[in-house]
């Protein structure tokens, strides 16, 4: 999420996101596809770029901010070894209806 809030007019494909992650294609999929459908990235032609919804800048802005002090705790939380916690974080991020 924070490399596309870095560059918001750039379009990725899974490809480069999975390159400048360092993660495999499989789990980045997934993770844009969270990303998307918490409605913070945008997709169109298997190319994915910022598009949050008005709801979340703050929210996103908060992370940068959490990113630039803690570096290490951030991205423990996005590399663990499940790969999982990236996705839970995208979760959080999702309108549920009971809520």
């Amino acid at each position: 999420m924070l490399l596309f809030h870095r560059e918001p007019s750039v379009r990725r494909t899974v490809a480069e996101v999975a390159r400048a992650l360092y993660l495999q294609d499989r789990a980045v999929t997934e993770l844009l596809q969270s990303l998307c459908s918490a409605r913070i990235l945008a997709c169109e032609d298997e190319r994915y770029w910022y598009a949050p919804d008005e709801t979340l800048v703050a929210s996103v802005e908060r992370l940068e901010q959490a990113y630039r002090e803690n570096l290490v705790g951030v991205t423990n939380l996005i590399h663990d070894a499940t790969q999982k916690s990236a996705l839970r974080f995208a979760d959080a991020f999702k309108w549920r209806k009971d809520s």
